[in-house]
């Protein structure tokens, strides 16, 4: 009787086995991920001078994608139409000449005054 539930066992292992379902339950793969990207581990969190510097190169190239015209300034509709609501709202800040377009120079430059003064 014991080599019965042996044999039983053993088949039924087989037969899952087969069909790809594992003693976990079948693996479920989110269709939408790439297969070479499913094995990856994500990134550890930045934090720190890493974060800091992920987030400027963000907003640089977003503040360069705003640039249409490629002179390295941008008017405050320019920032607003790429959804650079932080520099729209601070624009007459930034642009401390009053030039009515403001530089990534002057961009981190305020940036820089306001971490000062924090």
């Amino acid at each position: 009787m014991i080599r019965l539930k042996a044999r039983w066992m053993w088949a039924i292992a087989l037969a899952t086995a087969a069909c790809g379902v594992s003693a976990a339950g079948p693996v479920l793969r989110d269709p939408a991920v790439p297969e070479a990207v499913r094995h990856t581990r994500p990134a550890p969190p930045s934090e720190g001078d890493t974060l800091k510097a992920l987030v400027e190169a963000k907003l640089r190239s977003r503040f360069d994608a705003a640039d249409t015209s490629g002179q390295g300034h941008i008017t405050r509709s320019q920032a607003e139409a790429a959804g650079l609501g932080f520099i729209a709202r601070h624009f007459d800040t930034i642009d401390a000449t009053g030039h009515g377009s403001i530089s990534w120079a002057q961009v981190r430059e305020y940036l820089a005054e306001r971490q000062r003064s924090r």
